[in-house]
């Protein structure tokens, strides 16, 4: 193809884009501020009850059954409000996450273009689950992200209205879901955090010379929002590009995402996941930059993934 034609493909569909392109949307930061996550409602004071099959001082999580455990697609393409550009990734990513979980021996559950009410019904469905006989939950979601500029808490955008980030996991947490009580429960969430710029800075490598599980089991405590993992897809403040070039046919967080788990996920000794994820923001940092226009201030930008932990083990597929 001649530089023409690349140039008038560019034109029709841009390759590189920071995901939709939302103009108008506020900056952000993390999901902190007045509105910050509060407890169960309607528990009485004191400590709820779960069981667990893990020492606490165990440096792994179990991971023996078969399937492991929910993993939740929720991919957003079409939206009603008409400021939301439409993202025609969408499937092609959800189709992506579907494989590699399944060859990681998740059950996946694919949704496509829910409501706010469907999508908050799902989740409160899912949480009511009977999750005894699994070892971890994930969830992924991708779509539009915005934040209030008031106290900068973060909301992601479900088909007709928007819903607190933290309302993907809030349902999850070990007081709420006895059920995943000390077992991972592993969030990826492919959408924009703000409009902020990153140009990258150029790296020059330097020369030398110049510049188990246990029988007997006793009881211990844990924090109510701990075993938890939520990987953004861009650093607080800047947005998440989507791609049509070197592979890339969609999200470029989900597409390394996605490549990586399944590679892994066929070799043998598997990694732990946090080296697996380690991979992946280096792979999107290093690998990628933008390619959209040389007068558009996201050309030539970078994406680094973020990564929140409240992990107490290892975790190996």
């Amino acid at each position: 193809m001649s530089d023409a034609d690349d140039s008038a493909r560019a034109e029709a569909q841009p390759r590189d884009g920071r995901d939709g392109e939302n103009e108008g949307l506020a900056n952000t930061t993390e999901n902190r501020g007045s509105e910050a996550e509060e407890p169960a409602k309607n528990v009485p004071w004191g400590r709820p009850t779960a069981y667990t099959a893990v020492d606490g001082l165990s440096e792994c999580y179990p991971m023996n059954r078969r399937p492991r455990g929910a993993a939740l697609i929720f991919a957003h393409s079409k939206f009603d409000n008409k400021d939301l550009k439409p993202r025609p990734s969408a499937a092609h990513d959800a189709e992506l996450v579907r494989g590699a979980f399944e060859a990681l021996e998740f059950q996946p559950e694919v949704f496509l273009d829910l409501t706010r009410n469907d999508l908050e019904g799902k989740l409160s469905e899912v949480a009511k689950r009977d999750h005894s006989g699994c070892d971890a939950l994930a969830i992924v979601f991708m779509s539009h992200g915005e934040v209030k500029p008031r106290n900068n808490m973060e909301f992601v955008w479900a088909k007709d209205d928007k819903i607190p980030t933290k309302e993907l996991w809030i349902n999850f947490t070990a007081e709420r879901c006895a059920g995943l009580a000390g077992k991972p429960k592993l969030y990826f969430i492919q959408a924009c955090r703000g409009p902020d710029v990153d140009k990258g800075v150029n790296m020059t490598r330097a020369v030398r010379g110049m510049a188990v599980q246990t029988d007997s089991i006793e009881e211990y405590v844990i924090p109510i929002h701990a075993d938890q993992l939520v990987m953004w897809a861009s650093y607080p403040g800047f947005p998440a590009f989507t791609s049509q070039r070197e592979g890339i046919q969609g999200s470029v967080f989900i597409h390394f995402l996605a490549e990586n788990l399944r590679n892994y996920a066929l070799s043998s000794p598997r990694p732990s996941l946090s080296s697996i994820l380690l991979k992946v923001s280096r792979e999107v940092a290093v690998l990628y930059e933008s390619d959209i226009d040389s007068q558009n201030q996201y050309h030539k930008n970078k994406q680094v993934p973020y990564i929140h932990s409240t992990l107490l083990r290892e975790i190996y597929f």
